[in-house]
C-alpha cells in the first residue's frame, strides 16, 4: 500500500477484481488540506518565430514582418556565448523560405526567395512590374524611424531610370509597388483598419489595397481599395477597407495587401500594419475569448529563451519609435508591437495575473529595476512618468518576476555558472525590492544538478522562489514502443514531485521559512526523429503536446501537485502555436485538447482536496527514455507499480459539489467501470454529471480541418445511496461532477 505525503490517495491493488474495473472510495469530511490553488493552471507566453506565441497569434495583426525588418534565420547550434545567431548561407536561407512558404500554403516560394534576394523585406514581393516593361519596382533598404530597417521601392515608368519630380505628375501604365500574401478572418468580420508609416521623396498617394488571389499567387483586382497620402517627412495614417458583403470565401481563401502608387514615386516605408476590425487592443479577439473562458489565472511572459536577450524599452511607448530587431533566440524579428503595456492589457481583457521573466543573460540589475519601476512605480518616479506619459498613468502593480530563463543553458544568451547566477541573482532581487519591496522574486531553478546550491547558499535570506522546468522527451525513430514511451510520461509527475520535495528541504535548510517552488514550463516534448522516420515508416503514432496526451500529463503533474503540495504554480508551456495550448493557422484559432483539461481545472480553484482511497490494477515499464538534455530536464526511466487511474477528489469551494476526476493513463488497458463510493459527509441528488474529454489514440488531436475533434463531452450517470459507476477509456480524462442534495 502506497500512500502521498499528505495522505489524500492510498492506493490497493487489484487482486481478486476485473482488471477492467476499479473503486474509488471518497470521505467528504477531509478539512486539513489546502485548497487547490489556480496558480497550478497558468499558461506561458513567449515570443517565438514568426507566427508563435505573441506574434500573429496573440495579437491581431494580419501581416507578417509589418516592419519591414532584417530578417534572421537562425542557426542550429548556439554560440560559444549562447543564442542561436543568424545564419547567412543563401542555399540555407532558401531552403529555409521554402519551409515558410510550405508552412503557410503560400503558392509560390520563388518569389519570395527572388524578392528577398532583391532586397525586399522577407514576405513582402514587388507588384506590378510583371506585366511587361511599362514600369519597374526597385526595392532597397533604408533607415526608419527607430534606427532599424526600413523599405525604399522605387517606381518608375518605361524609360525612365529613376522617379523625379517632373516623373511624379506622369502617370504610369499600371499601378506598381509591393504586396504579401495573407489570410484574413473573413468568417468574423469583413471590416478592417490599419496605418501606414512612410515618407516619401516627393509627396505623393498610396492606394492600400486587399486583393483576393488567384492561380500561381497573381494579385486579383482589388476587393477593397483606399487610398493615403504620403508626404516628405514621417507620418502614419490610419486608414480603413471594408470587404463585399457578398464575398464567398473560404478557411482556405488566400488574400492579398498591396501598397501601390499610379505615378512614379520613391517611398520608404516603415510600417504597415492591417487588424480586423473587431481586435481587442491589439488582440486577437477569439484568443481573449477562449482565455477567458478558461478562467486563465496566471500568465508568464514574454520568455522562454526569448528574454535573455530581450530589451524591454524597445516595447513601450508609441509604436513608430520601437525598433524592429532580430528575435535573440529564435528565427525571425522581434516588432516590439507587443510590448509590457500590451501584455498588461492583455491580462486585464483575460482577467489573469501576470508574471513577468526579467532578462537576466545579458540585461542588468538596474534595467530590471526600471522594469519594475515602470509597471509598478507612481508617477513621481521616472520610470512610472514614463508610464504614464505612454497612456497608462495608474501601476499595473505586477506582483511576480522571474530573474531568467534557464540560464544554465548554452542555447541562453549569456548563459552561466551556477556561483555565476547566485552572483547575478543577488545583485537583480536588490535592485528590484529596492524599487518595490511588496513584488515576489523567483530564482532561476534547477532540480537535477547541482545548480540551486550556490543561490541557496549565498542568496537564500533573498529566495522565496525556486523556478524549473520539466520538458521531458526525445526525437524517436519509427522502431519506438509507442505505448512504452507513452506509459513512461504518464509515470513521471510522482518521480518530479518526490524530486521536488528534496528541493524543498533543501531550500528550508537554507533557511528558507515557507519554500515555494514553481514549475514555470511544462510539455512533452516527444517528437519524430526525421531522419529516422520515412514516409516507408508510416505516419508516427506519438504522445504529443498538440494532442490528447498532453492533457493527460497536465492532469498528472495537476494532481500529483494537489496532493503533496510540493509544486505552487504552474505556468504550463505554450498559449500559441507552441506547445499544447491554442492553435491559429489562416486566422482561425481553435484549442488543442490540454486546453480544455485547463478549462475544466477552473471548477477546483479554492476547492478542497478530499481524501480518496483507490483500487485498480497497475503497469510497469522497461525502457529508459533520455535526451541529450537529460542533465538539465530528466529521463524517462522504467517504472513499476504504477496505478493505471490517476484519481483526484475535491469539494467546490462553496461545498455544494463534489468532484472526482479520474485520469486513465496506461495506454495498455481497456476502458475501466469506476464505481465511485461517497462517504456519510455529502448527500448527493440523484444524479450526476459526467464531462469527459478523450481521444482514440494517444494522437488524437485537433488541427485546422477538426478544431473540435478532441473536446468535452457530457453525460448523467445515476447516483444510489451515495455510489455511481462510470466507464472510463483509454487516453481521456474523466470528471463526476456530484451535487448537494
Amino acid at each position: 500500500m502506497d500512500m502521498t505525503d499528505k495522505q489524500l490517495l492510498t492506493h490497493r491493488t487489484s487482486t481478486e477484481s476485473d482488471p477492467d474495473e476499479a473503486t474509488v472510495t471518497v470521505d467528504p469530511t477531509t478539512t486539513d488540506a489546502d485548497p487547490v490553488d489556480p496558480k497550478l493552471f497558468g499558461k506561458f507566453g513567449e515570443h517565438l518565430y514568426s507566427t508563435r506565441n505573441a506574434k500573429n497569434s496573440f495579437t491581431a495583426q494580419i501581416l507578417h514582418n509589418p516592419t519591414f525588418g532584417d530578417w534572421k534565420f537562425q542557426v542550429e547550434h548556439p554560440s560559444v556565448d549562447g543564442g542561436r545567431p543568424a545564419v547567412h548561407d543563401s542555399d540555407t536561407q532558401a531552403d529555409r523560405i521554402d519551409a515558410y512558404a510550405d508552412a503557410r500554403g503560400y503558392p509560390d516560394a520563388d518569389r519570395l526567395r527572388e524578392s528577398y534576394r532583391g532586397a525586399t523585406a522577407l514576405w513582402w514581393f514587388p507588384f506590378g512590374d510583371d506585366g511587361g516593361n511599362d514600369v519597374t519596382v526597385t526595392t532597397s533598404p533604408d533607415v526608419g524611424i527607430a534606427g532599424d530597417r526600413a523599405q525604399r521601392v522605387e517606381i518608375t515608368a518605361s524609360g525612365t531610370s529613376h522617379p523625379t519630380e517632373s516623373a511624379a505628375d506622369r502617370s504610369l501604365a499600371h499601378s506598381a509597388g509591393i504586396a504579401q500574401w495573407c489570410s484574413l478572418p473573413t468568417h468574423r468580420t469583413r471590416q478592417f483598419e490599419g496605418s501606414l508609416t512612410a515618407r516619401a521623396a516627393t509627396p505623393t498617394t498610396v492606394t492600400v489595397a486587399i486583393h483576393e488571389v488567384g492561380p500561381s499567387g497573381r494579385l486579383e483586382t482589388a476587393l477593397a481599395d483606399t487610398t493615403v497620402s504620403v508626404d516628405k517627412s514621417w507620418e502614419s495614417v490610419d486608414f480603413e477597407l471594408e470587404l463585399p458583403d457578398d464575398l464567398e470565401a473560404s478557411p482556405e481563401t488566400l488574400f492579398a495587401f498591396s501598397l501601390t502608387t499610379d505615378s512614379p514615386a520613391n517611398l520608404v516605408l516603415d510600417m504597415a500594419r492591417l487588424y480586423p476590425a473587431d481586435h481587442v487592443g491589439t488582440a486577437d479577439p477569439k484568443v481573449i475569448e477562449f482565455l477567458r473562458e478558461a478562467e486563465l489565472p496566471l500568465f508568464r511572459w514574454p520568455g522562454g529563451n526569448f528574454v535573455s536577450g530581450y530589451r524591454w524599452r524597445d516595447g513601450v511607448g508609441p509604436a513608430e519609435q520601437r525598433p524592429t530587431k532580430p528575435n535573440p533566440a529564435w528565427d525571425g524579428l522581434e516588432t516590439n508591437l507587443f510590448g509590457t503595456v500590451e501584455f498588461l492589457e492583455f491580462c486585464e481583457r483575460i482577467g489573469c495575473e501576470p508574471m513577468i521573466c526579467v532578462n537576466a543573460g545579458n540585461g542588468s540589475p538596474a534595467e530590471a529595476a526600471r522594469w519594475v519601476e515602470y509597471c509598478n512605480g507612481s508617477t513621481e518616479t521616472e520610470m512610472g512618468a514614463l508610464r504614464a506619459e505612454h497612456g497608462h498613468p495608474e501601476p499595473f502593480d505586477v506582483t511576480y518576476w522571474e530573474v531568467g530563463n534557464e540560464v544554465y543553458g548554452p542555447w541562453q544568451v549569456t548563459w552561466t555558472t551556477p556561483a555565476g547566477y547566485a552572483d547575478r541573482y543577488r545583485r537583480f532581487h536588490e535592485a528590484m525590492v529596492d524599487v518595490d519591496g511588496a513584488i515576489e522574486v523567483l530564482a532561476c531553478g534547477n532540480r537535477l544538478t547541482d545548480w540551486n546550491d550556490p543561490v541557496l547558499s549565498t542568496a537564500g535570506d533573498q529566495v522565496e522562489w525556486l523556478t524549473d522546468h520539466v520538458l521531458v522527451g526525445t526525437p524517436v525513430g519509427p522502431d519506438v514502443d509507442q505505448r512504452e514511451l507513452y506509459n513512461s510520461h504518464m509515470a513521471l509527475a510522482g518521480r518530479v514531485m518526490e524530486e521536488y520535495a528534496d528541493v524543498r528541504e533543501a531550500m528550508r535548510e537554507a533557511g528558507i521559512d515557507d519554500p515555494q517552488i514553481a514549475l514555470t514550463e511544462l510539455q512533452l516534448f516527444t517528437f519524430p526523429d526525421r531522419e529516422q522516420w520515412t514516409d516507408q515508416a508510416g505516419p508516427p503514432v506519438l504522445p504529443t503536446n498538440r494532442s490528447i496526451s498532453e492533457a493527460i500529463y497536465d492532469a498528472t503533474f495537476v494532481h500529483e501537485s494537489v496532493r503533496s503540495g510540493a509544486v505552487d504554480m504552474f505556468t504550463h508551456s505554450g498559449a500559441g502555436n507552441h506547445g499544447g495550448g491554442l492553435r491559429k493557422h489562416r486566422e482561425r484559432v481553435w484549442a488543442d485538447p490540454c486546453y480544455y483539461y485547463h478549462q475544466m481545472g477552473a471548477s477546483l480553484f479554492g476547492g478542497t482536496p478530499l481524501e480518496t482511497e483507490l483500487t485498480c490494477d497497475t503497469y510497469d515499464t522497461e525502457t529508459a527514455f533520455a535526451t541529450d538534455t537529460a542533465e538539465f530536464f530528466g529521463e524517462l526511466p522504467p517504472v513499476s507499480d504504477v496505478p493505471i487511474l490517476d484519481p483526484l477528489a475535491a469539494s467546490s469551494r462553496s461545498g455544494d459539489e463534489l468532484f472526482i476526476e479520474l485520469v486513465h493513463r496506461d495506454a495498455n488497458a481497456d476502458e475501466i467501470a469506476v464505481t465511485i463510493d461517497l462517504e456519510d459527509g455529502f448527500d448527493p441528488v440523484p444524479e450526476a454529471t459526467v464531462t469527459t474529454l478523450a481521444g482514440e489514440t494517444m494522437a488524437e488531436e485537433n488541427t485546422f480541418a477538426d478544431p473540435e475533434n478532441v473536446a468535452p463531452s457530457r453525460d448523467s450517470v445515476a447516483v444510489e445511496g451515495g455510489s455511481a459507476t462510470v466507464t472510463v477509456p483509454p487516453f481521456s480524462i474523466v470528471r463526476v461532477t456530484f451535487v448537494r442534495d
